[in-house]
């Protein structure tokens, strides 16, 4: 009788009663755009009675929410979830999805590297997030010195780049998708083709990254992250549902260009659709991606430890 009484509740485990209510929260960026097909679909409903979209703006938005337990699961930069996860926030690294989402936009088609970028002014949104700790890392690897050798000037937001360089106040502009193709869109259509006609997509940072570095290039960027504790089975349905999802975002860019146009209020879906074929995509356990992601919290280290919370996360940071 006793075992029949486990092993019924071992199978009762398995089965377990759906969560109430299942939150996703993210970025605007790519890595969050999956979720919205997850949540169109319905894919869920055997784990969740409902499942939301939370967006967050910046790290401490973020921090506020999982501090709060109001998220499951996060879309988050590799760097920012070793750096919650190295200050005490329960979070896990569930996989990596985005390997390749950064370019340089310049109106001089001669430039193919950064030794060509050497004394010129970069904008630059967003200090010390993950655009700016990439550039610098292939600057410092590359020779040179951020500080002395370039002129980077930081603006708040990536509107704020777009609009420097579609209105000729700057040369250089480092974005990542869907933005660069937003401003691709913007400074080829008129009456702005008038004001910014010449504007090209000139160094793709990740080819950069690998020769720089003598690598693939490839950076494991961004992805999700479980928060706290969440049933082993549902966190399986969550990675399975996503991975087919991001599959999908990559076979319809123009489907999933409307959906995302859809659910936030900041890319046309034209730019989104146009920047599908421009990053790279591709959704490995975190687990699997270890060896990749120990090698850029290394060389992220180097530069400056608080990036990743001073110290290279440990076997815990990964869900296994």
């Amino acid at each position: 009788m006793k075992r029949v009484i486990l092993l019924l509740c071992c199978v009762a485990s398995l089965f377990a009663a759906p969560l109430e209510k299942l939150v996703f929260a993210g970025p605007v960026a790519t890595v969050s755009h999956p979720f919205f097909k997850m949540i169109e679909s319905d894919v869920l409903s055997d784990v969740a009675q409902k499942v939301e979209f939370r967006l967050w703006k910046n790290p401490d938005e973020l921090r506020a929410i999982l501090l709060k337990k109001e998220a499951h699961i996060v879309a988050i930069p590799t760097n920012v979830a070793a750096n919650l996860y190295n200050k005490g926030v329960d979070l896990k690294l569930l996989d990596v999805s985005v390997w390749g989402i950064l370019e340089i936009l310049t109106r001089d088609q001669t430039i193919k590297t950064i030794d060509d970028l050497k004394g010129e002014q970069i904008v630059v949104p967003f200090r010390a997030d993950m655009p700016d700790i990439v550039l610098q890392a292939i600057m410092i690897k590359a020779g040179f010195d951020p500080k002395k050798d370039f002129q980077i000037k930081y603006v708040p937001t990536p509107p704020d780049a777009m609009q420097m360089l579609i209105l000729r106040r700057a040369d250089n502009v480092l974005l990542s998708e869907p933005a660069t193709s937003m401003a691709m869109r913007k400074t080829g259509s008129f009456p702005l083709k008038l004001i910014a006609p010449e504007v090209y997509r000139s160094i793709n940072l990740q080819k950069e990254w690998g020769r720089v570095y003598g690598v693939e290039g490839k950076i494991p960027q961004a992805g999700i992250a479980v928060a706290g504790n969440l049933d082993a089975n549902i966190v399986t349905r969550i990675k399975e549902e996503y991975k087919k999802a991001l599959q999908w975002y990559k076979s319809n860019p123009t489907e999933a260009g409307s959906l995302v146009e859809k659910n936030l209020d900041y890319f046309s879906a034209d730019a989104v659709s146009d920047s599908i074929s421009h990053v790279q995509l591709d959704a490995k356990s975190a687990f699997e991606s270890k060896d990749k992601l120990e090698e850029f919290f290394n060389i992220l280290f180097e530069i400056e430890p608080k990036l990743i919370g001073g110290k290279i996360p440990d076997e815990g940071f990964y869900f296994q």
